[in-house]
């Protein structure tokens, strides 16, 4: 708490973070942050409500800030009076309590106020995650899974703390740390829109209830409305690395999204994940929008 004027967000402040994510969209034409991703935002925000800040401008609303997001956002009404500042001082904090050792944002580089902003306060380029788009008339082969391991769906008896154990495991060593907890899978899977089938996990044939890998892919809406494919996430154990685990799932994820009639289909990855980065672009996938991010050690 900074003056009053920063605080955590309350469950009844979530339609004020709406409006400025609408009016964000509106003025600074964010690339790839279309209507739907609105309420993935605020789904995900909504599981950690402590995880945000918010700026607070005579009783109003006036910005925000979810590090595990690395958005900060000021209304663009309210912009240029100090709420920046004092929000990038409190998540500093945040982060430092959470056990990391620096806050990381994303920096419009089409918005020169952003980086002008973000250089005074010492900020420096950290990476980039990059969105990749395969259009629908390239061609990817069906998914053949090794015979030694078998896959399925997921289940409605999932143990969650266990599977967010298994998530965080299979994403080690990438380049930027996969926040997820059993509160953000339970809302996620609660959601109208979910789909069980849209999750494939891989086990061995010798141990069938022990998950290596795992696939997750979603059917959404692009800003006209036309039904675009999204790759959440491919993640593989490192010890079943190398063995053609994600290339499967991402051929499996490709032709299942296909079949639900997604035209293009998108993912993103950190530049730095050259593995990754080196698949999808075999499968025809081009990097389409470049995400800066920007960091500042915690205090």
């Amino acid at each position: 708490m900074i003056d009053g004027l920063v605080r955590p967000l309350e469950t009844d402040d979530l339609a004020a973070v709406r409006g400025i994510m609408d009016a964000s969209r509106r003025v600074d034409a964010i690339p790839g942050f279309v209507a739907s991703e609105v309420d993935r935002a605020l789904l995900r925000i909504s599981a950690d409500p402590h995880g945000t800040l918010l700026a607070i401008d005579d009783g109003r609303v006036v910005g925000y800030c979810t590090p595990l997001r690395d958005d900060l956002t000021i209304h663009p009404d309210h912009r240029r009076r100090g709420h920046g500042r004092r929000l990038v001082a409190a998540a500093r904090s945040l982060v430092a309590s959470r056990g990391e050792d620096e806050l990381v944002l994303y920096v419009p580089p089409h918005l020169p106020a952003s980086g002008a902003f973000a250089a005074s306060l010492g900020f420096r380029y950290r990476s980039s995650l990059w969105q990749f788009e395969l259009s629908p008339e390239i061609p990817v082969p069906d998914a053949a899974f090794p015979g030694n391991v078998v896959t399925r769906t997921w289940r409605g008896d999932e143990d969650l703390d266990a599977w967010v154990r298994f998530v965080g495991a299979s994403f080690e060593g990438h380049p930027t740390p996969i926040h997820l907890s059993p509160e953000i899978v339970r809302r996620i899977n609660a959601e109208p829109s979910f789909d069980p089938e849209g999750i494939r996990v891989v086990m061995t044939c010798d141990e069938p209830e022990v998950p290596i890998a795992y696939g997750r892919v979603e059917l959404l809406a692009d800003a006209g409305g036309a039904p675009t494919g999204y790759v959440n996430g491919i993640g593989v154990l490192p010890a079943w690395r190398g063995r053609g685990l994600g290339r499967e799932l991402l051929r499996w994820g490709v032709g299942h999204l296909r079949l639900r009639g997604a035209g293009t289909i998108q993912l993103s990855v950190e530049a730095a994940n050259e593995r990754a980065t080196d698949l999808y672009r075999r499968h025809g996938f081009v990097p389409d929008i470049e995400w800066p991010h920007w960091s500042l050690p915690a205090t």
